[in-house]
């Protein structure tokens, strides 16, 4: 009941204190605060005196005009006497307060006032008793309707008064109802309900009303101090904090200069004030990302509009350096635009360790060569220029012939320390343009724009005789040699993937003929091929056969070692070729356009054993990028979920960069789909593919999988390889996401990564991937232990 009297906002108001009592004194006493109250509730009664004054004469004027020939001329006119009274002491004290209104006001004003507007009822009410039973019915119709109008005009009058409102209003209705005659067919219950009615309407309207404009008035004070003390904290901010204040006109003209921007800007504050905000990016203009950052700025100038975190480029003494920018809009009292104020702070470092994560992401950090994801994109630019006549380009695919033999018998660092060396000849062979890349293991690729192939022939020679030349590895001359396939784009493949294709095929024949020398593609290089085309037909049939299983591989929580969830991989069981690796028939899958059938069929059946698992345990499941393309992916995942009543969070979807390549539309809008279901993202193979950072947001990941070529190396490398597990726990804990270290085999791997803050751990070393039913068992044995 008292909520519908009071709103929420102004649950810290008292009743007691809300109808004018104990305002100075007890617990809740502010006499400040109150004497405000006070003040602006009498401004407001005061506010609206012509007004009421004019609409009480129209009526006092109706009622003894229509009451002149009741009988009791006297009492009619003592009683105009009076309310005549009233209404010149109100207009009287209206004029007074036209100069302008006292902003307090003490207790004994505020009761005398409110004692005074209440006698209004009670004289208003005093006419109803005394003249309602000497009046036929017409005329105690009008009466009462009359009495009516007055009701709801006190309760305007006295909407921030609420004991003077409640007097007006319930004297009003009280006296009237009490002046019907008891044979007037208006003297009925009904016509009592209605008086009620209106008077609790009233009321409500009146407490409501003044509790908001005690919770409004509350909140700008406590507003008014907060902005003091803000202001005292930016004076202290700006004297001694790392960041600084930065303010500009309509102009982008610097009109705040601090003592910090001057130390950070190394300019004199006699150079900074007035000068345009732009002149302090780098000094290049045609830099693109000085470009970047003018066009952002100017965008949010010309919107008006608040901007936060845009970094920009800063040139400070000769050297470029970074600051994050937040800003918002200001404006005049007149309400025109005035410029921005907002917080700068100098980003260099961040933006350095930064720009290092990322190129960690598209560099192989042994050897500083590009990774595959680099090698990819710049065959695909080279492949482009080729197409428009800017000559062929040429790719060759090189791979160590004794690597693993020297890998094994010197150890590790040997085998880094060869794989470096291999890396600086290749420089030294092809020289600074074309791009060289490592691959993976030993294997390294080179390409090269405007190459014909008579040139192509004369690099693969000198590429396998140069690493044919022994290479001294801590005093020890060691012989590895290297095998070369290459292949002429367009000529032997157009896009990527076949060109690809074409260069593996070439090294393929070399490898098969003995190693050790070049051999570029040629059409009759496809037994392979053939083979592929088998495993086509034979896994378009492979799902009706049920030749396609599911294996669960454990993912264990790092700091319990506790089973958290599984990832289903699929496997292929061929009536032939026996086991067939996923690496070798999920892109024939792809390719033939049978992933989305397969890949439907495996999100159900994960979801079917997930539901037999305990709530607390998550199912992954991968996805191909081709898969995004579907519009009706989010369909069957949300099918899948309510068939099995598996609950959306205990769906994760491990999907690679891959996903976000190209960029379109439709792949957005499946994502944002598969976000709103609730179902999980996990981001796989981070730090070995494409420039990871620009797609962690995409799909508000709430895992990233840490690649196994990491884990297997922090065991034994204190160096580039733990610095990037721990920039990418550093990473993933800045954006809310947990981690999971993939490949983890060894007790050793183990322990380096839990140090290093990963979350989570997946490897052979807590399961093999195992059939559904030995997962499910493996739960509940963990649950009943």
């Amino acid at each position: 009941m008292t909520a519908m009297f009071r709103p929420p906002i102004a649950r810290a108001i008292g009743w007691r204190q809300m109808l004018g009592f104990g305002q100075d004194t007890g617990a809740a006493a502010d006499p400040r605060f109150w004497a405000r109250v006070r003040g602006t509730q009498l401004a407001m009664l005061n506010r609206y005196v012509p007004f009421n004054v004019g609409l009480m004469a129209l009526n006092l004027g109706a009622l003894v005009w229509m009451l002149r020939d009741a009988g009791d001329a006297g009492f009619l006119a003592a009683w105009a006497a009076v309310m005549a009274g009233l209404a010149a002491l109100w207009v009287v004290r209206w004029r007074r307060a036209r100069g302008g209104e006292p902003e307090t006001a003490t207790i004994r004003e505020f009761w005398a006032i409110s004692a005074e507007v209440a006698s209004f009822g009670l004289v208003w009410g005093a006419l109803m008793l005394h003249m309602l039973p000497l009046v036929d019915l017409p005329t105690q119709t009008v009466m009462v309707l009359l009495s009516v109008v007055a009701m709801g005009a006190c309760s305007f009058a006295a909407v921030l008064l609420p004991v003077c409102g409640a007097v007006l209003v319930l004297s009003i209705a009280v006296l009237t109802l009490a002046g019907l005659p008891a044979g007037s067919p208006l003297a009925t219950p009904l016509v009592g309900l209605a008086f009620a009615s209106f008077a609790i309407l009233a009321l409500r309207g009146i407490t409501i009303t003044s509790f908001a404009m005690m919770a409004r008035m509350r909140t700008q004070m406590e507003n008014a101090e907060a902005s003091a003390v803000i202001g005292l904290l930016l004076n202290e901010f700006e004297a001694h904090g790392s960041d600084w204040l930065v303010e500009v006109d309509d102009q982008a003209q610097l009109t705040h200069v601090s003592p910090r921007l001057c130390e950070v800007s190394g300019q004199t504050r006699e150079a900074l004030l007035g000068l345009p905000l732009v002149d302090l990016l780098g000094p290049d203009r045609r830099d693109p990302a000085v470009r970047g950052a003018l066009r952002t700025l100017g965008r949010y100038f010309a919107r008006r509009i608040a901007f936060r975190d845009i970094v920009v480029p800063v040139a400070v003494l000769g050297e470029l350096r970074w600051w994050s920018l937040t800003g918002t809009p200001k404006f005049a009292p007149d309400g025109s635009f005035a410029g921005f104020r907002g917080v700068g702070s100098d980003v260099t470092e961040a933006r350095r360790a930064s720009d290092r994560i990322a190129e960690l992401a598209r560099y192989d950090p042994l050897t500083g060569l590009a990774n595959r994801a680099l090698m990819r994109s710049a065959l695909a630019d080279a492949l482009v220029r080729a197409e428009r006549g800017q000559g062929a380009c040429a790719l060759f695919f090189i791979d160590l012939d004794r690597f693993k033999q020297v890998n094994d018998a010197l150890g590790h660092h040997a085998g880094d320390v060869l794989l470096r060396e291999v890396a600086a000849r290749l420089r030294t062979i092809t020289g600074p343009t074309p791009t060289v890349g490592r691959l993976g293991g030993d294997e390294f690729a080179v390409v090269i724009e405007d190459c014909s192939p008579r040139r192509a022939e004369r690099i693969a020679k000198a590429i396998v005789d140069a690493l044919s030349r022994p290479f001294d590895l801590d005093g020890q001359a060691v012989t590895v040699g290297a095998s070369v396939g290459h292949a002429q784009g367009p000529g032997d493949g157009a896009c990527v993937d076949t060109l690809l294709r074409a260069a593996d095929l070439a090294l393929y024949e070399v490898k098969g003929s003995g190693r050790g020398a070049a051999c570029r593609f040629v059409p009759g290089m496809q037994a392979r091929a053939e083979e592929r085309r088998g495993l086509e037909r034979d896994l378009a049939q492979a799902l009706d056969r049920g030749e396609l299983s599911l294996a669960f591989q454990p993912i264990v929580e790092a700091s319990d070692e506790r089973i958290v969830g599984f990832e289903a991989l699929l496997r292929w069981t061929h009536p032939r070729l026996g086991n067939v690796p996923p690496a070798k028939f999920v892109p024939v899958a792809e390719d033939t356009g049978q992933i989305g059938r397969i890949g439907d069929w495996v999100l159900r059946e994960a979801c079917a054993w997930a539901a037999r698992w305990p709530d607390d345990i998550i199912v992954s499941v991968n996805l191909s990028a081709l898969q995004f393309d579907d519009a009706n992916l989010p369909r069957t995942i949300r099918r899948a979920l309510a068939d099995n009543r598996l609950a959306a969070s205990r769906l994760e979807l491990e999907i690679t960069e891959s996903v976000f390549l190209k960029d379109r539309p439709a792949t957005t809008a499946v994502i944002a789909r598969l976000k709103a279901l609730g179902v999980r993202f996990a981001l796989d193979d981070f730090g070995t593919g494409y420039s990871s950072l620009g797609y962690l947001r995409k799909a508000e990941f709430s895992r990233i999988k840490i690649d196994r070529s990491f884990v297997q190396r922090a065991a034994t490398d204190a160096g580039e390889s733990t610095a990037i597990i721990q920039a990418i726990v550093s990473l993933a804990t800045s954006l809310g996401m947990a981690t999971t270290a993939e490949g983890t085999e060894t007790r050793a791997e183990f322990e380096a990564c839990r140090a290093l803050g990963c979350g989570q751990i997946q490897g052979y070393l807590f399961g093999r991937p195992m059939p559904p039913e030995d997962a499910t068992a493996l739960v509940a044995l963990k649950v009943a232990a």
